[in-house]
């Protein structure tokens, strides 16, 4: 009884079995919607076979629910009962077939109990794998001889980390690469300019764009990155052309944009943006409000003729504009999804990602972008853009203008901001702080957040960098565990090192002039025992963190003392003795 009791209280789940014939079927003749018929009687040899035992009664069913209703309780029994487990091979990277065939016998040996074999079998076994360790070592240090070989290196390091891609795969349809075609080539309609379906032209004028997925779930066709790809030889001529074209620009040009310029990297752009805020923070009555711009397919949007006609205002010749003009505007390009290649769209709009020469473009494109106030300043790299408002005495009205104005500029030179991804950072130590009211752009409000990655370093509202030495410590922490699979495959100690310094140093140096000076004592100490790890595993002894940032620091005067275009040159002048700054 109580088995039947259980049984009987599963089946009156949503899942079960119904008791009662559905209410379209007709009923039959003799019986009632509900009759019940019990067993072992004249009546129950005589009904129909759709009928099922359910605690000792028959229920007149449809044989497809009795069907469904069954196979679904099966499969949960199933699934409460048994337990599923992954399994993954464990199998070392140096084992070989000769290996395997000695383990063999030495596991023969040992279940014959014969020692003399079991001893001459664990000594084979004991030389194979010494030789099979030693053969892997010296074919991982193999990757590693051509320090110029970076692709071999990387491989290398791969094979040993097992590092495998996570990237989802697209969606090998040629619907999808006949929208992507579409997408890419949506601002053609906005700019009156028909995006033309030609046969495709020779291979070195044609880019390929391969779509990267941004996210493991794809939900609308901007989740796709266009990465381009062009030919090689025309990369190498872009190079030419851009070394031509810097030394046709003035040397004073939009002294703050950082890249593309000698000298001038993220770490002078972070530098010029914290001396701003923190010299104009020493005031009283005095805070500072953070503006980080994100442009929408900033290179996508240009008009070849727009900059065309700044270029002619840079004083560059008229052969070299027309050939850009020519570069940017006809230009082919098809979408690779897979081994697949697929319709090809003309596009005569924008610059394309991944050329050497957009980057530069875009420069020249936005350096008339300048501050129209004082107290405003605009930092830039690339399309990254920094407004920094240097505000007194609670009166935004100069920052809120400059912002509208940059606006109304932005809409000038075809370009679009994304006000989603539009952060605001207002940096305020007044005891007396009070509510800032946002920005609104466009009609809609920009998000002020307390801590934003700014180029590549996380930027907090008080000017801490324990979150930005947590993210460093992060990442130097993943990569010692690759150093230590380095190590076992015994490699030497020169190779370590060169590992520690381009997976590992890179990282703990990212910026370091920036934001080790202003570090906590405990931060440097978390920083220094990543070092000291590094040494153990290597065997060698490496330089400090506070030895690395006094050279950078060193290294990074001078440069700016030499360069008389730096923002920060005027901050050196010489002492009254002429010897020091």
């Amino acid at each position: 009884m109580t088995m039947m009791h259980r049984m009987s209280s599963h089946i009156k789940g949503p899942q079960c079995l119904h008791s009662i014939r559905s209410q379209s079927d007709p009923p039959r003749k003799g019986l009632n919607k509900e009759t019940i018929v019990p067993r072992n009687t004249v009546e129950s040899h005589t009904t129909p076979k759709k009928v099922v035992l359910c605690t000792g009664v028959y229920f007149f069913i449809i044989l497809e629910e009795y069907t469904s209703s069954v196979t679904c309780y099966i499969r949960k029994c199933v699934d409460d009962v048994t337990i599923s487990k992954t399994t993954r091979s464990n199998q070392k990277p140096w084992m070989t077939a000769n290996v395997c065939v000695l383990l063999k016998q030495r596991d023969s040996a040992f279940r014959a109990g014969d020692k003399a074999a079991l001893k001459t079998a664990r000594a084979k076994l004991s030389r194979a794998i010494r030789g099979a360790k030693c053969a892997h070592a010296k074919k991982i240090h193999d990757h590693f001889q051509d320090s110029g070989d970076t692709r071999r290196m990387w491989q290398g390091i791969q094979a040993i980390t097992n590092y495998k891609t996570t990237s989802p795969a697209c969606d090998r349809d040629a619907s999808l690469a006949d929208a992507l075609n579409d997408f890419y080539a949506r601002f053609e309609v906005q700019n009156n300019v028909v995006a033309r379906k030609t046969i495709p032209p020779p291979s070195d004028q044609t880019t390929t764009i391969v779509p990267v997925p941004k996210k493991s779930t794809v939900s609308c066709l901007n989740d796709y990155r266009p990465v381009v790809l062009t030919p090689i030889v025309m990369k190498c001529f872009e190079r030419l052309v851009m070394r031509h074209i810097k030394t046709q620009l003035p040397p004073s040009l939009d002294p703050m944009q950082f890249v593309y310029r000698p000298n001038h990297s993220t770490d002078d752009a972070i530098s010029t943006t914290l001396h701003l805020a923190l010299t104009h923070l020493d005031n009283k009555d005095s805070y500072v409000r953070m503006l980080f711009i994100d442009f929408s397919s900033a290179f996508n949007t240009i008009i070849p003729q727009h900059l065309i006609e700044k270029l002619n205002l840079l004083g560059l010749n008229t052969s070299l504009c027309n050939w850009i003009l020519d570069f940017l505007t006809g230009r082919p390009h098809t979408v690779r999804i897979g081994n697949s290649i697929f319709s090809t769209t003309t596009l005569s709009t924008g610059a394309p990602q991944g050329c050497v020469l957009s980057p530069l473009l875009f420069t020249l494109l936005t350096h008339d972008c300048a501050p129209t106030h004082s107290s405003n300043h605009i930092i830039k790299f690339a399309d990254d853009t920094t407004v920094v408002g240097l505000i007194s005495k609670n009166d935004e009205s100069a920052y809120r203008e400059e912002v509208q104005q940059l606006t109304a500029w932005c809409g000038a030179n075809n370009l679009s901001l994304n006000v989603d991804k539009t952060k605001e950072m207002v940096v305020d130590f007044r005891q007396a702080q009070g509510n800032q009211s946002p920005l609104i752009i466009d009609g809609s409000f920009v998000e002020i957040v307390k801590s934003t990655k700014f180029l590549g370093v996380h930027l907090v509202d008080n000017l801490t960098w324990s979150l930005n030495i947590s993210s460093i410590t992060k990442k130097a922490q993943q990569r010692l565990y690759f150093l230590r699979r380095l190590r076992k495959a015994h490699l030497p100690p020169p190779i370590l090192s060169m590992f520690y310094r381009g997976t590992i140093k890179s990282i703990l140096n990212s910026c370091i002039t920036d934001w080790f000076g202003n570090c906590t004592v405990s931060d440097r100490k978390t920083l220094q025992r990543i070092v000291r790890t590094a040494e153990k595993i290597i065997g060698v002894s490496l330089p400090s963190i506070m030895d690395i940032y006094t050279t950078r620091c060193i290294r990074k005067a001078h440069s700016i003392v030499d360069d008389h275009t730096h923002p920060s040159h005027t901050y050196f002048t010489l002492l009254p003795s002429g010897k020091r700054f």
